[in-house]
């Protein structure tokens, strides 16, 4: 069997950031913990009041459900980050502003395959400017990684989906290469093509990979401005049973009323 040598962008911190229209915004950022953990951080974002819950998709047998993050919610007046462990603990949390509620038992990445989060974003305006300088190139230390827009992206929902994969158990069909990576183009099971980047931990223990894609999509919500955040996924299998309910993590910035929010349901700020 041939050798495939699978390349990644490995930095301690990417940030990344979306282009259209002669702009460059920042999005989020992504990072790795020596112990192999997972991060996903959202300093960006100008609208700083959200919902954030540990929601439940009820197993009543239908494909699609709504999904009430008042349900099992907190308030906060803070962006938070998301936390994946590789024991598969996740939550949310923001050190000296949040108390860490907001959490579930997820799957441990040793074991995770595929999706693994989606962020959803609207109004880029509502997001901070990319510096020319400090926010362009490669190293060890920084990367920035650009995904450009077409023009009609102003007008609807941008969404970035991260996958996760054990490098060791990653294939690749049709035409052998030498190399993949660190820009990927590949199908989804609904044969749609997508290019998106490799990301991995720079520390020596790393096995795993993040795949992540960005596309454009109609918008979710009237609203002008919005940072949608789903992750911390029960097992494949739990998700995809229609009769059984299934637990995840997620957040919406900005929330509507979130001072009635707040005295109603309460609120994680410390």
């Amino acid at each position: 069997m041939r050798h495939i040598e699978i390349q990644a962008f490995r930095s301690g911190l990417v940030v990344v950031t979306l282009e259209f229209a002669s702009k460059r915004h920042k999005a989020f950022q992504i990072f790795f913990g020596r112990d192999r953990s997972l991060f996903v951080s959202f300093p960006y974002f100008k609208n700083r009041a959200g919902l954030l819950a540990a929601a439940t998709i009820p197993g009543n047998g239908q494909t699609t459900s709504q999904v009430n993050l008042e349900i099992g919610g907190k308030v906060s007046s803070h962006l938070v980050k998301y936390s994946h462990h590789p024991d598969g603990r996740a939550h949310f949390s923001q050190h000296g502003k949040v108390r860490t509620e907001i959490k579930r038992q997820s799957v441990a990445l040793d074991h995770q395959w595929g999706h693994i989060f989606t962020i959803m974003i609207q109004g880029l305006d509502g997001f901070d400017l990319a510096d020319a300088v400090k926010d362009k190139g490669a190293s060890p230390r920084r990367t920035a990684l650009n995904f450009q827009l077409a023009d009609t992206a102003a007008a609807q929902t941008i969404k970035f989906v991260g996958r996760w994969f054990d490098i060791s158990a990653l294939s690749f069909g049709g035409e052998e290469q030498p190399v993949v990576g660190p820009t990927l183009t590949s199908k989804d099971p609904t044969g749609r093509v997508q290019t998106g980047f490799l990301l991995a931990s720079p520390h020596v223990n790393a096995h795993h990979v993040l795949f992540l894609t960005c596309e454009t999509m109609q918008r979710v919500t009237p609203e002008s401005e919005l940072l949608l955040f789903y992750g911390g996924f029960a097992p494949r299998a739990v998700m995809n049973d229609r009769v059984r309910d299934a637990g995840f993590l997620a957040f919406m910035y900005r929330a509507a009323n979130p001072e009635e929010l707040r005295s109603r349901i309460g609120t994680i700020d410390l």
